[in-house]
């Protein structure tokens, strides 16, 4: 697997997210494929996340606050990296764009 690229996680709040999931996930001495094993996910996808590269999702938030005991840390980051320019309904597509 190659190795994460350097994010400045002040960059915006999604690079923020990536950046706690990965703090919180490394803190817990798991790797990507494990906590995507623990939250039926890939691997691959947990690093999409850390990456910025998708939009986090908050069901999935719920559950990294509940694998990595973070309380509602990841939740509360969700909400911000989530607030867009484009109608929430269109973000996602948008996004595959």
């Amino acid at each position: 697997m190659p190795l994460p690229k350097d994010l400045d996680p002040y960059t915006d709040a999604r690079s923020f997210y990536g950046s706690e999931l990965r703090r919180l996930r490394e803190a817990a001495g798991m790797s990507q494929s494990e906590l995507g094993d623990k939250a039926f996910c890939s691997g691959t996808y947990i690093g999409l996340f850390e990456m910025a590269e998708r939009r986090p999702q908050e069901d999935m938030s719920r559950t990294f606050d509940e694998l990595l005991g973070s309380g509602k840390h990841l939740q509360r980051l969700c909400r911000l990296a989530r607030k867009s320019k484009v109608a929430g309904y269109f973000a996602d597509a948008a996004e595959l764009e």
